[in-house]
């Protein structure tokens, strides 16, 4: 594995151990649900990631050999470009993701929706990266 998935492995591990570490004892179950759910979103898309990397490499070994303008090359560049910012994107929200252990339950519930929101928007987007990589990649 290369190092950027491994980071995003390490990342995905603290924000398990932290939110298993401060759950609030069962205080409030729908926060705690949404809670789930929104790192059930994240664990899913960096297995995604991990794959969309995976076909990237290749991409980029590919892309090696090509005329550089030829339309193939053109297309993994493009596919590849969607591939980095996908994984930025997912590495942002990583960075900027906080447990709402402190804030209200309504408070909390809202934060979470919005970030369970931006984490399935990012899933999407490297789905879609790694789906076009597959076509190109065939």
């Amino acid at each position: 594995m290369d190092r950027n998935t491994w980071i995003g492995l390490v990342a995905a591990a603290l924000c398990l151990a932290f939110v298993f570490l401060t759950a609030n004892g069962g205080k409030n179950t729908e926060v705690e649900t949404l809670l789930d759910a929104t790192m059930a979103v994240h664990d899913e898309a960096m297995v995604e990631m991990a794959d969309m990397n995976r076909i990237g490499r290749t991409l980029k070994k590919n892309l090696v050999g090509l005329d550089s303008l030829s339309p193939r090359a053109d297309s993994i560049r493009v596919i590849l470009r969607q591939i980095k910012k996908a994984e930025e994107d997912m590495y942002a929200w990583m960075r900027n993701y906080e447990p709402p252990t402190e804030l209200p339950a309504d408070e909390a519930k809202r934060y979470l929706e919005d970030q369970k929101e931006k984490i399935s928007r990012n899933q999407e987007d490297i789905r879609a990266a790694r789906d076009a990589a597959r076509k190109v990649n065939m």
